[in-house]
């Protein structure tokens, strides 16, 4: 998945400010899902530096460390049009430091989705939690967790219940065996790459895991297009069931 640098001009001039936006409660009410399960999305992301990972990278240079693909993924993978997708929570793995941070849409507040306010949440929740554990920032959605790809996807497939087996895993890929539609199935955790894809580590992994891969174009794009792809695949797919499930008048 190819990924292109953005600059970004400086709003407001201080992290105060962005801080400030990411403490704010919403002033309009997310619309409650129509018949969604748990969404869990990976974004598996290399070459952090430590300073990212640790909170000490500048808001006004969010290219740097790549911020700022971490801050559009997070805007592809919460947002709607007027609030929030509650049922969903996005997994940044910074697979060189072995940690993760999570957003999870039950619990967002104060949220924007431009990638300044944003980063400044990543910011001020790394800057508290780095070398702790796990503990979430229920304040904003926000929370940081020892552990890389490979501690997500064991946790992650066990939240689910014992009659029904693990939750099944689906790579995204532009090689994939199927399209994503297809392979869709009920609790599926999506992993995405950032713009260096998969290491072959990461790729045995996913493998031994029984991870299917699946594709939502036959073009190298953004890994935040493929979030939003993705979400539009699993919509048609509720639409789908919620038509199935209406009665016949």
């Amino acid at each position: 998945m190819l990924v292109t640098l953005l600059s970004l001009p400086i709003v407001g001039g201080s992290t105060r400010a962005a801080d400030r936006l990411a403490s704010r409660g919403f002033e309009r009410a997310s619309p409650a899902p129509f018949a969604s399960g748990p969404r869990d999305l990976i974004v598996v992301c290399h070459r952090t530096p430590v300073k990212v990972a640790q909170g000490r990278f500048r808001l006004d240079n969010l290219p740097d460390g790549r911020v700022d693909l971490l801050a559009r993924c997070a805007s592809a993978a919460i947002f709607t049009s007027h609030g929030v997708r509650r049922e969903t929570r996005l997994w940044l793995a910074l697979q060189d430091q072995s940690v993760c941070l999570c957003l999870d849409g039950s619990t967002a507040r104060g949220m924007h989705p431009d990638e300044r306010t944003l980063a400044a949440a990543m910011k001020r929740t790394l800057a508290v939690e780095h070398g702790a554990t796990s503990r979430a920032d229920t304040a904003n959605g926000w929370s940081y967790h020892a552990g890389g790809l490979e501690h997500r996807l064991r946790e992650l497939r066990q939240q689910r219940p014992v009659s029904r087996g693990p939750r099944p895993i689906l790579q995204l890929h532009e090689d994939g065996e199927a399209t994503l539609q297809a392979l869709l199935a009920a609790g599926a955790v999506l992993v995405l790459g950032d713009q260096l894809g998969f290491t072959s580590g990461e790729e045995a992994l996913l493998a031994s895991a029984g991870a299917r891969r699946a594709t939502v174009s036959p073009r190298g794009l953004l890994t935040s297009h493929c979030i939003v792809l993705a979400h539009h695949a699993l919509d048609e797919a509720e639409a789908r069931v919620g038509l199935a499930a209406s009665p016949v008048e």
